[in-house]
Order: C-alpha cells, then sequence, then structure tokens
C-alpha cells in the first residue's frame, strides 16, 4: 500500500516535475501521508480503509496543486511546512517563510536560515550545529534540547523565542535586541551579550557567570535577575 500511496502522489505531482518547489512539496506531503497510513492502520483500519482515508485526505492539495503557480512563496503559503525527523545538512532555506513550521529531531547542521521567516517555529532535538541565523525573524520560535553550537546570529528578531536546554556555548549575540526572551536551562558557557539590549530577558536555571554583559542595556527585572546570579554587572546600562 506504501507503494501505491506513492504512486497516487507522484501521479499528482507528474504535470510539475521539473519545478523544484514541487518536487520539495512532493517529497513533504507524501511523508506527512505516510505517517497518517501509519496512525490509521494503528486505529485498526484495514488496509485498504486506511488507504481511502489517507488518499481522501490530499483531495484539496491537488486541487490547489493544479490551479496556482508553484512559485516558491506561494506553496510555503499554502502548505503546512513539516521537515522533523530528515537530514537536512547545508539546506537553503534563505528568505523563505516557515510559520508555525516544525523542525523536530532534524539534523540540519550547517543550514543556512538568513532573512527566513520562522515566527512559531519549533526546533526540538534538533541538529542546529554552524546553522547561520542573520536577519531572521525567531519570533516566538521555541528551541529545545538542540543543539547549536558554532551558530552565527546576527539582526535577528527574538520577541518571546524560547531556548530550553540548548548548547548555546561561546555563542555571540554582540549587539543583539531581546525582549521577552527566554533562556532556560541552557549552556551559554563564554556566550557574548557585549551592547547587547535585554528587555524582560529570563535567564531560568542558567548558569549566566561566564557571560560576557559588557556594554548591555537591559530592564531592571532582567537586571536584577542577573545580579542575583552573581552575573559579572560592571559596565551595563540600565533602562
Amino acid at each position: 500500500m506504501i507503494d501505491q500511496l506513492q504512486a497516487h502522489v507522484k501521479q499528482i505531482f507528474a504535470p510539475y516535475q521539473k519545478t523544484k518547489s514541487a518536487q520539495e512539496l512532493e517529497e513533504e506531503l507524501l511523508q506527512n501521508l505516510r505517517e497518517k497510513y501509519d496512525d490509521y492502520k494503528a486505529k485498526g483500519y484495514s488496509d485498504d480503509e486506511a488507504y481511502q482515508l489517507t488518499t481522501d485526505s490530499i483531495g484539496e492539495v491537488s486541487e490547489l496543486i493544479a490551479s496556482i503557480n508553484l512559485q516558491q512563496n506561494e506553496l510555503e503559503e499554502a502548505v503546512h511546512m513539516n521537515y522533523s525527523r530528515q537530514r537536512l545538512h547545508d539546506s537553503d532555506f534563505r528568505s523563505v517563510t516557515v510559520q508555525n513550521g516544525k523542525f523536530n529531531s532534524a539534523d540540519l547542521k550547517g543550514s543556512d536560515f538568513s532573512h527566513a521567516n520562522l515566527t512559531d517555529c519549533s526546533f526540538k532535538s534538533s541538529n542546529l550545529n554552524k546553522c547561520v541565523f542573520e536577519g531572521t525573524d525567531l519570533t516566538g520560535a521555541v528551541f529545545k534540547r538542540s543543539n547549536l553550537k558554532g551558530a552565527c546570529f546576527k539582526d535577528c528578531v527574538y520577541d518571546r523565542a524560547h531556548f530550553k536546554g540548548c548548547n548555546l556555548e561561546g555563542l555571540s549575540f554582540k549587539g543583539e535586541v531581546f525582549n521577552q526572551t527566554i533562556f532556560e536551562t541552557s549552556s551559554l558557557k563564554r556566550a557574548s551579550f557585549r551592547n547587547a539590549t535585554l528587555n524582560n530577558v529570563q535567564f531560568r536555571l542558567s548558569d549566566v557567570k561566564k557571560i560576557d554583559f559588557d556594554g548591555t542595556i537591559m530592564d531592571k527585572l532582567t537586571y536584577n535577575f542577573l545580579k542575583g546570579s552573581k552575573a559579572e554587572l560592571n559596565n551595563v546600562t540600565l533602562i
């Protein structure tokens, strides 16, 4: 049945095989359908019933593909992106919009997310080693138990972003602006927030003693918390 399902999806996308964005969407849709099929089987449906229920769920998608121009931005808006559990070394996500996307347990080593919109995206147990986040919108994004060693952050939006249980050792956040960002149980040894702006930022259960806060601008609540956690705050400005 899995082979039959793959053939069904391939038939839907047959007119668009020369379009790169369609090829990527086909792979994603097939993965999602396989998971749906397995779920129906686990619930006790027969092979034929599970197949019929699964293919019925993609009727609207096939109509959408037939009626739109397969441009990258349009596809991103029309289809929910789920890259979980995929191996995507050195992938190019520059300037894409993947709002509410899922990158859980994905191996994204060396990928470039420059100028992408990753609002409310989820990165749980993901390998983000040496990834590039430059000019990236990380509003509401969740990074949980992810490896960010060697990652590059520059000119990003971190509003309400949440880093929990992540490896952030030695990373540079120099000059960045953080609003309601949460760093929870994360390793921040030798990380630099030099000349950054911290507004209502929380460092929950994180060791802040060896973080560079030189020249940082911060509100009083953030300052008091860091001071109580014995952070070095000799050259900071309160707002």
